[in-house]
């Protein structure tokens, strides 16, 4: 089955609002590679996280924040023939994106991107106590470079 690259900006960011979990490639300080599964919101191609204010990613972000982030918007098997085992493939679409992590630390930045995160899942905005916001660790990722895939399935046109 042909995979067909998405270029338009706004069916990118329609895929990444399909996705619930984005995976977080980070580099270790050994140079090895890290990934993890994270929640994530996404806006004018800025990608943003939130954890605690500890952790090993937080290490390895503030020594090498170089990132890539993976996301897919679910898969589907399909096939061409149900007797042919090569015809079987993923309908799916992936996105992947390169940049920088940043620390945010400005109060009313954190809750733009708190509120980011939280739209992401619920369509809704909430109210943040000070000691909630002072407590989380924030970072945003520009996109540097981004890139779309349709597997199985056809772009739109």
């Amino acid at each position: 089955m042909k995979t067909f690259s998405v270029t338009d900006k706004q069916e990118i960011s329609e895929t990444i609002a399909k996705c619930k979990i984005c995976f977080l490639a980070m580099v270790q300080p050994d140079g090895t590679p890290y990934i993890i599964p994270m929640c994530f919101g996404f806006k004018d191609d800025v990608f943003y996280f939130h954890s605690g204010k500890e952790g090993s990613k937080l290490d390895f972000l503030s020594k090498n924040p170089n990132v890539c982030i993976s996301l897919n918007d679910g898969e589907k098997i399909v096939c061409q023939h149900p007797d042919v085992a090569c015809s079987y493939s993923m309908a799916s679409r992936s996105v992947v994106a390169k940049g920088e992590a940043v620390f945010v630390d400005d109060y009313e930045e954190k809750v733009k991107a708190l509120n980011i995160i939280m739209q992401h899942y619920t369509n809704r905005a909430f109210k943040y106590g000070l000691p909630a916001v002072n407590n989380v660790c924030i970072w945003k990722v520009e996109v540097a470079e981004i890139s779309c895939k349709s597997f199985g399935n056809r772009a739109k046109r």
